[in-house]
């Protein structure tokens, strides 16, 4: 593979990098005219409608004083996957990239790979045409563009190797194929459940099309927006189920979008026929025990150290330096089952950690390690334990919440948990979601919810504010 900075192919697009939201739209706002900005933002909200309407958004952004602008939002992801996928690729193949857009990954892999033949594909016209004018611009030969709409059109040729980038789901927010009920995360083996869902998000039909133009020995390279469970069992099955089988542990994929952390994929590379030896596709919830850190900074952080009931396990207060500022921070238990960490800083930081037992010194590890971390501001260093700023009535912050699916193991942990009030809704579909209100040791009250799209939350009040989780729950059933 010819050695190439992915940042400078970026940059031969036009793309910019930003840390930041408020850097980033103020360059757009200077960038695009009033009447620009305004058809993007239309283009924008009606995008979720699909159809016609997601056609013009991408037949806008591919516009001459649009495209960089808009594609710089994605600066991040094209940084990470285009070297991600490259690193699959192999000389002298013929390859297919689907969904290629305005081809800018697709024209940085055929720059790394001369030998290699790149066809890229793509329902927008107009994206179609300025890939073929830039990859005319940089002298490219090994690569061609063609319109097509999948999976509609017919493809030409067949291929060694098909890369397919966010181009298989039809919806961005349909959540896949539900769990067996809210109580698991394990979903049924129903064919024509299968069947219906690969129908109404446009999978099957898409997956058809491509294997069709697969080489019998060729490798199935795909990165879907598949994080959510559901999606990616559905995904997973609908591979299993056309002979797909993985060469490669599938790996989820991290960047920066505009300053804020995002976590995609899995990224794919299967084959069709017996592997030996196979990689099994994991089926169940990828745990990350940072999850169930409940991070509190600020007043907010203050109020809840105080509401927390405390027992009389607790560390000696650890006096630390920050520059010029003393500090101190130190460890304890809470009735419920919890323990916390909490930071000072002299007139400048005040941060709470708090999580169920076993997690703490898990939360301990975060304090101590971001503070032995060199040179860096002090600043920069808190961003990373503490990265969002609290919110919203203070009165209302609640002593522990999450909404991952660790908030189960919260539930499921809670010392002498007594349920006070419950209900589970079950759509026509099998559908559910269950909703809890109940109390626990240490004088606290929780509000529970879960669902069979793997969506858990769990939030832990005092019993003073108790009224607070029963008028959620009211409004949550339609109970009076």
């Amino acid at each position: 593979m010819a050695k190439l900075d992915i940042a400078r192919h970026l940059a031969a697009w036009g793309l910019r990098g930003f840390s930041d939201e408020d850097s980033y739209y103020a360059w757009q706002r200077q960038s695009l005219s009033g009447e620009q900005l305004r058809l993007l933002q239309q283009a924008v909200q009606t995008r979720h409608e699909g159809g016609d309407a997601d056609q013009e958004f991408y037949d806008l952004a591919a516009s001459p004083d649009v495209l960089p602008v808009l594609y710089s939002q994605r600066y991040g992801y094209y940084h990470v996957l285009g070297p991600a996928i490259a690193d699959v690729l192999e000389a002298g193949q013929q390859v297919l990239d689907v969904g290629c857009g305005v081809g800018i990954l697709t024209t940085w892999y055929a720059t790394c790979f001369p030998d290699v033949t790149f066809l890229g594909i793509d329902r927008s016209l107009k994206s179609i045409e300025v890939a073929r004018r830039f990859a005319q611009s940089v002298h490219l030969e090994n690569v061609s563009f063609r319109h097509c709409e999948m999976p509609q059109d017919e493809i030409p040729w067949t291929f060694d190797t098909i890369v397919s980038t966010q181009a298989l789901f039809q919806s961005e927010s349909d959540p896949g194929l539900p769990s067996r009920s809210w109580t698991t995360f394990e979903r049924d083996r129903d064919t024509r459940q299968q069947r219906s869902l690969e129908e109404r998000t446009g999978i099957g039909l898409r997956l058809d099309r491509l294997l069709q133009v697969l080489a019998p020995s060729g490798r199935f390279v795909c990165f879907e927006k598949a994080v959510h469970l559901g999606r990616r069992v559905l995904f997973q099955r609908a591979l299993e189920s056309r002979g797909c089988v993985p060469v490669a542990d599938p790996r989820l994929l991290t960047y920066s979008e505009l300053g804020e952390p995002v976590e995609e994929g899995p990224l794919y590379v299967m084959k069709r026929g017996a592997v030996f030896p196979a990689v099994a596709l994991r089926e169940d919830v990828r745990p990350d025990p940072q999850q169930g850190v409940y991070r509190c900074q600020g007043t907010h952080a203050d109020f809840v150290y105080a509401k927390l009931t405390k027992n009389d396990t607790h560390s000696e207060k650890v006096v630390e330096k920050f520059g010029d500022k003393n500090g101190w921070h130190e460890t304890g238990r809470t009735g419920g089952g919890l323990g916390y960490v909490r930071l000072m800083i002299h007139a400048t930081f005040s941060g709470l950690l708090v999580g169920a037992m076993e997690l703490q010194p898990l939360m301990v590890d975060l304090v101590r390690h971001e503070l032995k971390q060199g040179r860096e501001p002090i600043e920069t260093r808190l961003i990373r334990i503490w990265p969002e700023q609290e919110s919203g009535p203070l009165e209302e912050t609640p002593l522990y919440e999450n909404h991952f699916p660790v908030a189960e193991q919260v539930w499921q942990q809670l010392p002498d948990r007594v349920v006070l009030r419950e209900q589970t809704d079950e759509e026509a579909d099998g559908r559910q979601r269950h909703i809890e209100y109940g109390r626990c040791a240490g004088n606290l009250h929780y509000l529970y919810w879960a669902n069979t799209f793997d969506q858990r939350q769990i939030v832990i009040m005092e019993q003073e504010r108790s009224a607070l989780l029963e008028t959620y729950y009211s409004e949550a059933t339609g109970e009076r």
